[in-house]
């Protein structure tokens, strides 16, 4: 997926030359590469049949975010030029919401979806440098877009923009975007735009990528759990003993950090909270109807999501932890999960011909209904 993004631009080299160091414009030649994510009929759908709330629904004019009041008519600040900005559209349309799972997948962080509307000649934002990684994906229209130099590397969240002041040097990139063209803005990268000649309508695609702070912020929260390092200090009129205690404790932690487990730890820590595409599916993971075409109901798990599979410890099964949820499966070959865990669709024959010596109704049925109500599988529909 993140390849069909950046066509025709070369994966590899965008990574080298780049991520979360130079901005890119990218023409695709393609008005229709993004068509089938959102337009401007499934905008008006948003705010028709969705009730918004301030600031997931927010406007922007004359480089001013304007306050929740704004909203109250919406429609004549449009007409007055104002940015419409919706976010996390992601999790209201399908395809958007399939779309982000993949990138998900392929970059392993957590990505937020915003659209945009902009009318011509109106510029919504100052100019401003966004926390993440910025991908910019028109869809209709045409916007003008300024980037600039960082003058803060690589800003964590608290680090907003609002806090310093635009470079005073010349945008190193201009461009214009069209349908099907992408912009990628590093964060901490100041940047601005302004439609040009007819309304803009673009979805934002926010990466947000873990940092080392992150990483050592996840250590700290480990070692709340250890009493030794929730004990007081001795004193500072106890300076020897302060000293020969804190001494200790850093050597604690080099031994904490150099524990072999411990990348594994912190990812499967990361992985706990992404969270399957299909959440929900009915009435079959409340335990009815799983089986109406009996060895012929289909049945997939989560295309873009992420398995830890590994053998139980007295061998007789293997563990599969998938979106913070973890299941035993006992007496199965390896061979069997790795086909459950595909992301393509099979059948109940399927499992019949990866088990040749297990009975359908005392051994497949119970263990299939049990992944299906658990949520680590789901029963595949045509919708």
């Amino acid at each position: 997926m993140f390849r069909d993004i950046l066509k025709p631009y070369n994966v590899e080299e965008f990574f080298k030359k780049n991520w979360t160091s130079e901005a890119v414009f990218i023409s695709s030649g393609d008005e229709t590469k993004f068509a089938n994510l959102f337009s401007w009929e499934k905008l008006t759908d948003l705010l028709n049949f969705h009730q918004f709330k301030y600031p997931d629904l927010r406007l922007a004019l004359d480089e001013k975010v304007l306050d929740e009041s704004a909203n109250a008519n919406i429609i004549q600040r449009c007409q007055e030029g104002a940015t419409l900005i919706l976010n996390g559209v992601h999790k209201l349309i399908p395809e958007l919401a399939t779309f982000a799972e993949q990138i998900k997948y392929d970059f392993g962080c957590g990505v937020q979806v915003n659209a945009y509307c902009s009318w011509p000649k109106r510029q919504g934002f100052s100019s401003h440098y966004d926390t993440h990684e910025v991908f910019i994906l028109q869809i209709d229209g045409t916007k003008q877009w300024y980037v600039f130099r960082d003058t803060i590397k690589y800003p964590l969240a608290e680090q907003k923009s609002s806090s310093f002041s635009p470079p005073e040097e010349e945008a190193y990139l201009i461009c214009t975007l069209k349908p099907g063209d992408v912009l990628y803005i590093p964060r901490g990268h100041w940047h601005y735009a302004v439609a040009v000649d007819q309304p803009s309508l673009h979805l934002t695609l926010g990466v947000h990528c873990k940092t080392g702070v992150d990483f050592l912020e996840w250590i700290v929260n480990e070692l709340r759990q250890q009493e030794e390092w929730r004990k007081s200090l001795p004193l500072r009129v106890e300076t020897a003993a302060a000293q020969g205690y804190v001494d200790s404790l850093i050597e604690k932690l080099s031994k904490h950090i150099a524990h072999s487990d411990l990348y594994d730890d912190y990812i499967s820590y990361i992985e706990s909270f992404d969270k399957a595409i299909a959440r929900y599916s009915l009435p079959y993971q409340a335990g009815f109807n799983i089986f109406e075409q009996g060895t012929q109901t289909k049945f997939k798990s989560a295309k873009f999501q992420r398995f830890r599979i590994t053998e139980l410890p007295d061998g007789s099964g293997y563990k599969i932890v998938v979106a913070g949820k973890e299941v035993s499966l006992k007496g199965v070959p390896l061979s069997l999960v790795d086909n459950l865990f595909t992301g393509e669709i099979f059948t109940g024959n399927d499992v019949l011909n990866w088990l040749p010596d297990y009975d359908w109704e005392i051994d497949i049925v119970p263990l299939l209904s049990s992944l299906v109500t658990e949520g680590i599988i789901f029963v595949h529909t045509s919708t």
